[in-house]
């Protein structure tokens, strides 16, 4: 059980242009007293482009497409230049697109640029930023697996080195970047939720941190990794993350109005079909779907993509995003830190339904992060 003042609380960095609003929220972030700021490493989106459009979403006047990022070993460069304090987190990278030694050479050297405020957020990969780009996504917790090996090794020796992998086959490589602080390399933190990715966790991992979890799945999930961390005499820091999703508003039913934004749907259809089926509901993309592995929004039509949305029921909406007041979210803050969370990434999405309650959301993001300080 964590105490809820003891608890981290973070929030996205900003990865989209223009570079001036870089510098500006990176700076606010770091002095409001963030704990952390958290970069996606994405090529796609998660909406489909076909809904991207004014009728849908006013997001489509001030930004031409959904799948727009800034690539993330960059950004996160230039925010740890802009900042003093606060920690820079991936969530998340995998070793599909990033080959594991060239992932190791990238988090030590913003090791250094940051003055070692960086952490590494990874995990199996998404099937939208891999398959449509001409690489292989199958096997992805195998390559995962072999990837941290690599790395951990790479970050405990700077002599040549080689690895006969399945996936991967070095001989003779070598890397001698050390961490910024010897012997301290960056904490890896693994987005993990199924049984093989949390042993994984567990055995190279210094965190965890997956998303959209409830408090009761959460905590006996962290249970899961806990037990197997005994088992292999693990006793070295630990962090138990989350990354959440949340739409704010000093009206809970307009937080339920907004719940029932198109572009809300659009992300609940994110939620894998086992939650769906849990709370008496059918995926509309189907029984097994689970959106890491299946989902590639560039392939789904308008007319699909809105019937899908138009299936997406209350209580889908009410799990997939916390929502409330500033007493609302600590109350459920609370619920989370009783079952061991450490450190939460609050994305505060409100703007994105409604663009009037950007400003007021942020305010209770702020007298959230008031409270949780003390």
């Amino acid at each position: 059980m964590t105490d809820i003042h003891d608890l981290k609380i973070g929030a996205p960095g900003p990865f989209l242009p223009p570079m001036e609003s870089v510098e500006k929220n990176a700076r606010t972030l770091d002095t409001l007293g963030y704990d952390s700021m958290v970069f996606p490493d994405h090529f796609a989106g998660f909406v489909p482009e076909s809904i991207w459009t004014p009728d849908i979403t006013p997001l489509a006047y001030f930004q031409q497409s959904p799948h727009t990022y800034y690539e993330i070993g960059t950004i996160m460069a230039a925010c740890a230049v802009m900042t003093e304090r606060i920690q820079l987190i991936s969530a998340v990278t995998e070793p599909i697109r990033r080959h594991p030694v060239l992932l190791a050479q990238t988090f030590l050297t913003l090791d250094h640029i940051s003055k070692g405020r960086t952490v590494m957020g990874i995990g199996a990969g998404e099937i939208e930023n891999i398959e449509p780009y001409g690489l292989d996504y199958s096997n992805q917790v195998g390559k995962l697996r072999e990837a941290l090996e690599i790395i951990r090794l790479i970050w405990s020796t700077q002599e040549p080195f080689s690895y006969d992998g399945k996936y991967w086959k070095l001989k003779d490589a070598v890397m001698s970047l050390r961490p910024a602080v010897q012997d301290s390399p960056p904490p890896i933190w693994i987005a993990a939720l199924g049984p093989k990715m949390l042993k994984i966790t567990a055995e190279y991992g210094d965190g965890w941190i997956p998303t959209l979890l409830q408090p009761k799945d959460y905590g006996e999930k962290l249970q899961t990794i806990q037990n197997h961390r005994k088992k292999l005499d693990k006793t070295g820091p630990f962090t138990a993350a989350l990354w959440n999703w949340v739409l704010l508003d000093e009206d809970m039913s307009e937080c339920e109005r907004m719940m029932r934004d198109p572009i809300a749907k659009a992300f609940a259809l994110l939620y894998p079909s086992s939650e769906w089926k849990r709370l008496g509901f059918e995926h509309p993309f189907g029984e097994d779907f689970y959106s890491l592995r299946d989902y590639i929004p560039m392939r789904h039509d308008r007319e699909t993509t809105l019937k899908a949305m138009e299936h997406v029921p209350d209580e889908i909406l009410r799990e997939f995003y916390m929502l409330g007041d500033a007493e609302a979210i600590i109350k459920q803050l609370e619920k989370y830190t009783e079952v061991g969370l450490e450190h939460i990434v609050l994305w505060n999405v409100t703007a994105m339904m409604d663009l009037e309650k950007s400003r007021a959301s942020y305010k209770i993001m702020k007298e959230v992060l008031l409270y949780v300080k003390g």
